[in-house]
């Protein structure tokens, strides 16, 4: 499961998809919805005496299992084409011989449950909200057969009494005006963007949108066998908002090369203008885990606190006070950070963050600086203590002097590595790859923050090997906040006018994110996500003089996720009509924030987190990037900052999954049912058996996909590269 850690630093600068089936396989489940398993899977090509056929939707498989029996057994559905419209609707399969007859003891099953499931008696019930082809598949001893059948959806949900009449002239849309889609020129979509690209397992996001007052709107949502249309009232601002169970659909319906066009119109004064158009794609994996951030002037935790976001759900406070400066290991089991405040922190500590989400104590020093933003190794157990150089720049609240050292976690105590401190005085903001084997730091020594250097580190060695100093980064602004794509090899940075998104006492400081790769150095300008076109035009919505150059501080989830790898970062540009200017949360056009006396500013609002996906196979791409999404779950009245990505602490043997990231053996697999369908678990390395997405691998060669790659030891199958084409 991923987690991602994100504190705000005033002062620091489902099983989606398997088998269903009446007994259990001993496979596990694929990103594509189906499963590879063993013996009793029931899973087309998972049985060596499988032969599916597809003649007029059925199949007949033929076998000669002595003492059973030599008739063949063929499978065939009432319907073979369902169309739902947003609620259960069935279908029943059958199962016999060809003389006849029919079987007793079948074993039923389907290949994706996302879509729906079916019972004992071979009735399948398709969940209404989501679309997509499932193989029905008869068991019965030795013997199998299937049938395929396809659900398409096409849902209309009509509320707060839109009056018929409205409805047509919304249906029909506008004529004349802004683009010859009606009278109102500014109505067009502030959030989300178009060419957006959407993980599973995130809230829906709300649609938001410009222009004068509507009295009702129209939402119209399609894509391959998936059709959704919605009618709701409206006002000021005019927003839509999209059902979980639709989102939900939606985004389980629809494949990686499939795009989704989104089209809205508004009523206003009795006319319409619309439809206003946008494109999105939908990444073919969940965002599954915890984001901790830390956050100042929350309504939840007005003296600041660590919180925590489930993906889907709302922000929890998890460590009230003031936790700031933090770091967290790549496994998620150790967060480091300041605590307390004055003008550093006042001492600082090690935590334990265990997989039930509770914190301890690991080891407190009243050394402020020792801990605060340190350099993580994956497993938290050591740490490169955040060089404090005696002269600026730096980041706020890292003052000084310290020096880089490398230091144990559950001690506090130095850990002798010469070939480090003979060459780094000081090392600021370091990090470490996901597979621990190097470190990239902003080499203070060098310069006055122009210059990333990367090193090579053994940390098996004794003592730890620090080797191969070299500069990947030599910029003319800061260039700051470097964190590893999880291939080890990329490093997305921030390069701005210092190492924090805003002055002490406030006031602007711009930066944007980049990505360089360590072994061609190669740098790339992320202009998609950073709001800029291919043709360099840019494209947020209140324009560059509102939103331009206000990326910061990024951090990488340490293993892909549906075929992209996924950077959190700090920004302070609009988020739609709800925190901008003239937005419906205070402040929403102060991005800088307010003075308060000699006390450090009460932060913006516009500060937040966002999310943003790079493509897997990114070498020569003129631009991997795409755009950013806003991370819902926030409080929207805070200032929020510095993402950090990580796995939670991984689970032994017998413990549930969703994932495989999530097993200590890399191997999540289906391992028996219960009434809601699959039951999934952490199992050992399966024998004579592929890996799965996000399961182990030495080579790409391990994983099950002909185009998968081993990204960081797990398999990982890389998106479709789609050009934008609005």
């Amino acid at each position: 499961m991923l987690v991602f850690l994100v504190p705000l630093v005033s002062g620091c600068g489902s099983a989606e998809n398997g088998d269903s089936k009446g007994a259990a396989g001993a496979g596990g489940n694929r990103a594509d919805g189906g499963t590879t398993s063993g013996a009793g899977g029931g899973i087309a090509g998972s049985l060596p005496d499988l032969n599916v056929g597809s003649d007029a939707g059925a199949s007949d498989t033929f076998a000669t299992d002595a003492g059973v029996t030599n008739l063949k057994l063929s499978v065939t559905a009432d319907q073979l084409a369902l169309v739902a419209h947003g609620s259960p609707i069935d279908d029943s399969a059958h199962a016999q011989y060809e003389d006849g007859s029919t079987p007793e003891n079948v074993i039923w099953s389907v290949d994706d449950t996302r879509v729906g499931s079916i019972d004992d008696s071979g009735v399948f019930e398709a969940n209404g909200f989501t679309a997509g082809s499932v193989t029905i598949t008869a068991q019965v001893g030795s013997q199998s057969a299937s049938v395929t059948i396809s659900v398409s959806v096409e849902i209309t949900q009509v509320t707060d009494g839109i009056a018929p009449a409205d409805q047509k002239k919304l249906v029909q849309g506008g004529t004349g005006g802004a683009k010859g889609v009606g009278p109102d020129a500014n109505f067009r979509f502030l959030y989300p963007y178009d060419n957006t690209i959407f993980p599973r397992g995130l809230a829906a996001p709300v649609l938001q949108f410009g222009g004068s007052a509507a009295s009702a709107t129209y939402l119209k949502i399609t894509s391959k066998g998936y059709s959704y249309a919605a009618f709701a009232a409206a006002g000021t601002p005019t927003r839509i908002n999209l059902s979980d169970a639709a989102w939900r659909g939606l985004t389980e319906s629809v494949g990686a090369a499939t795009p989704v066009k989104v089209q809205a119109s508004k009523l206003s004064a009795g006319v319409v203008t619309g439809p206003i158009e946008e494109q999105w794609t939908i990444a073919q994996g969940s965002l599954k885990g915890v984001i901790y951030y830390n956050t100042y002037r929350s309504t939840l935790a007005p003296n600041g606190a660590v919180m925590r976001i489930r993906p889907g759900e709302d922000a929890a406070v998890l460590e009230p006070g003031c936790t700031v400066c933090h770091a967290v290991s790549s496994h998620g089991n150790v967060m480091v950070a300041g605590v307390d405040w004055d003008t550093n922190p006042i001492t600082s500590q090690s935590l334990d963050l265990a997989a039930d989400g509770s914190v301890t104590l690991r080891k407190s020093t009243n050394i402020g600086l020792l801990f605060a933003l340190g350099g993580l190794t994956p497993d938290g157990a050591r740490a490169i203590v955040n060089g404090a150089p005696p002269d600026q720049p730096k980041p706020r609240g890292v003052g000084g002097p310290l020096a880089s050292e490398l230091v144990d976690t559950k001690t506090a105590l130095p850990i002798a590595a010469p070939s480090f401190t003979s060459q780094v005085s000081y090392a600021l903001t370091p990090n470490f790859s996901p597979d621990g084997t190097r470190l990239t730091f902003n080499n203070r020594d060098l310069s006055a923050g122009h210059t990333l250097s990367v090193m090579d580190y053994d940390g098996s060695a004794s003592p730890p090997l620090f080797s191969n100093l070299r500069t990947v980064v030599t910029s003319a602004k800061v260039a700051a906040w470097p964190s590893f794509l999880a291939d080890s090899a990329g490093i997305v940075f921030h390069e701005g006018d210092a190492f924090d998104t805003d002055k002490y006492q406030g006031g602007p400081l711009y930066a944007d994110l980049r990505m360089v790769d360590s072994s061609t150095k190669q740098v790339n300008s992320l202009a998609s996500l950073n709001g800029y076109t291919a043709s360099g035009t840019f494209y947020l919505p209140y324009g560059a003089a509102e939103e331009e150059h206000l990326d910061y501080e990024p951090s990488v989830l340490p293993v892909p996720v549906g075929g992209y790898y996924w950077v959190l970062f700090t920004s302070r540009r609009t988020y739609g009509n709800t925190i901008a200017p003239g937005g419906t949360v205070p402040r929403g056009g102060d991005k800088w924030g307010k003075p308060q006396g000699t006390e450090v500013e009460s932060p913006s609002p516009r500060k937040k987190i966002w999310l943003a996906p790079i493509d897997l196979d990114y070498s020569g791409e003129l631009d991997p990037s795409h755009p950013a999404i806003y991370l819902p779950g926030q409080e929207l009245e805070s200032g929020n900052m510095r993402a950090f990505a990580a796995l939670e602490p991984c689970r032994a043997d017998g413990g549930s999954c969703e994932s495989a990231a999530e097993c200590c053996n890399g191997f999540c697999r289906e391992t028996g049912r219960d009434a809601n369908g699959p039951v999934l678990a952490c199992v050992p390395p399966p024998k004579n058996s592929c890996s799965n997405e996000d399961e182990t691998c030495a080579t790409a060669a391990d994983c099950c996909g002909s185009d998968d790659l081993c990204i960081n030891k797990r398999c990982a199958t890389p998106a479709p590269v789609l050009p934008p084409v609005h």
